[in-house]
């Protein structure tokens, strides 16, 4: 990405003078473009005066204290919730592939592309019952994480449902038994699934239409988890999140409903019937007449 931008730099002001680059001729450059572009452009530019300045080309970076148009937050894919999730599966019995696809993420919270390489080689009985053992491709050159994640029984019905093939090694396969060749190939595949079911887009606050994907089920098995209690610690191992920022950003949703909720349920806590069977609104509406109210 960064050698294209430089290209078209280059193509369009290559016989200029580095050294004489300044603040002004960034800021103007930066305002023919959208935000993401900005941010992209900016970084690879701030390489470029870097190279500059270390073999002397120029005493200084130009670009810097510049900041790029802020890019409006994306709400992402949408989390699924549980009267989705039941849709999904009454169209889908056991024994279905798109079956298998759901149980799996949701119930692992898996990613895209850990789920569709997962097999049977991947499952480790300890003793305490079988489980899912796998390192995440996203974090397969930093952290080298190993996750093993307990199978649940839905999970495990899924997968008794499913005929078994030797020459296969993955769960999940095309129409034709074979492996999907890409993530983003069972992905594809998945959104059909979503569609047969009769999931449909949906509008979102942000204005953008948003079809059920994959990735909103790993959001969902989160929100389950939070709801269900566990801890930022516990939810991080079974996501593999090596980050708690980034984890909140799953579940400030989930923080926002269970606050809201502890508060309604004092509030209804307060309007309920006292000791001498007045509701507390009655109550309290005597307490305010009789207080003096200063305004």
């Amino acid at each position: 990405m960064r050698r294209n931008i430089l290209e078209r730099f280059r193509a369009e002001h290559g016989e200029k003078r580095i050294g004489l680059l300044q603040r002004i001729h960034i800021v103007m450059l930066l305002e023919a473009m959208k935000p993401h572009a900005q941010k992209n452009w900016l970084k690879t530019i701030r390489g470029l005066m870097a190279f500059a300045v270390a073999n002397s080309m120029r005493p200084d970076d130009p670009s810097e204290g510049v900041r790029a148009a802020k890019v409006a937050k994306s709400m992402g894919h949408m989390t699924w919730l549980e009267p989705q999730i039941a849709i999904y599966r009454k169209h889908h019995q056991p024994g279905t592939m798109a079956r298998l696809g759901l149980e799996l993420m949701f119930n692992i919270g898996a990613r895209r592309y850990d789920a569709h390489v997962l097999g049977h080689q991947h499952i480790r009985d300890d003793g305490k019952g079988p489980k899912l053992c796998w390192r995440p491709h996203k974090t397969l050159r930093t952290t080298g994480k190993l996750l093993k994640v307990r199978i649940l029984p839905e999970l495990q019905a899924a997968l008794d449902a499913m005929p078994t093939t030797d020459d296969v090694l993955t769960f999940l396969k095309t129409d034709h038994g074979k492996p999907f060749a890409s993530a983003a190939a069972f992905g594809n595949k998945f959104a059909d699934w979503c569609r047969a079911a009769g999931l449909k887009p949906v509008l979102c606050d942000d204005g953008k239409t948003r079809s059920y994907r994959a990735h909103g089920l790993r959001k969902a098995a989160l929100r389950a988890l939070a709801h269900a209690g566990c801890t930022d610690e516990e939810m991080m191992q079974v996501s593999g999140h090596s980050d708690a920022r980034q984890l909140r950003e799953y579940l400030d949703e989930v923080d926002q409903e269970q606050v809201a909720d502890a508060a309604m349920d004092k509030l209804a806590k307060k309007r309920g019937t006292d000791q001498n069977g007045n509701t507390n609104l009655q109550t309290l509406g005597r307490e305010v007449t009789n207080r003096k109210v200063s305004c």
